[in-house]
């Protein structure tokens, strides 16, 4: 997709809006929590063209789109050795995730974000999905489509699975502008 139609796609106005559910996160007691040797910080996200008065360190436009965008080609998937969970109950939150991105049809633009560490997204229950650039440091804002995170988060979740289903998975994958690096893990 071209600028000007990534550009002319989050300016059109559309009439419904969905988003994530807000679902509590269950306790979890230290003994059975996910352990996770990486960082994520998490990102603000904002409806476009709405931006916050105070940026977080983090943050993305969503836009809702009537059909959701693919900016991003082809994916890689291979086990996150530093992530696991106790059971592969998590992905059942990531499936919950893929759902409700399938449903509210809306593409992402991070405006501003770590280079150096990866940037939490999306997250639903016990699940997350984190972005990074591959080759920092770059500043460059990244578009990543509806249909992306749909589709990305589905063939993790199988991925997953045929390996036992404890670990997160990652990957990497061209989005506009460039090279995107993608996990799936459990939080």
């Amino acid at each position: 997709m071209r600028p000007r139609q990534i550009l002319t796609s989050f300016i059109m106005p559309t009439t419904t809006v969905l988003s994530l559910p807000t679902n509590p996160s269950p306790r979890i007691n230290e003994a059975s929590s996910p352990t996770t040797r990486d960082t994520a910080q998490t990102c603000g996200l904002y409806k476009y063209p709405e931006s916050p008065n105070n940026p977080p360190a983090c943050w993305a436009w969503y836009a809702p789109t009537s059909e959701p965008s693919d900016y991003c080609g082809s994916s890689s998937f291979s086990s996150v050795a530093s992530t696991s969970a106790p059971s592969s109950s998590w992905l059942d939150s990531c499936a919950s995730l893929r759902s409700a991105q399938a449903s509210s049809q809306r593409d992402f633009f991070l405006a501003d974000y770590a280079t150096d560490e990866f940037n939490t997204l999306l997250t639903s229950g016990a699940c997350a999905f984190q972005v990074k650039p591959a080759t920092p440091p770059s500043s460059e804002q990244i578009y990543v489509g509806g249909t992306d995170v749909v589709d990305i988060l589905g063939s993790a979740i199988d991925a997953s699975r045929a390996s036992g289903g404890r670990n997160g998975v990652e990957g990497s994958t061209t989005c506009s502008p460039g090279v995107v690096q993608w996990r799936m893990v459990p939080v």
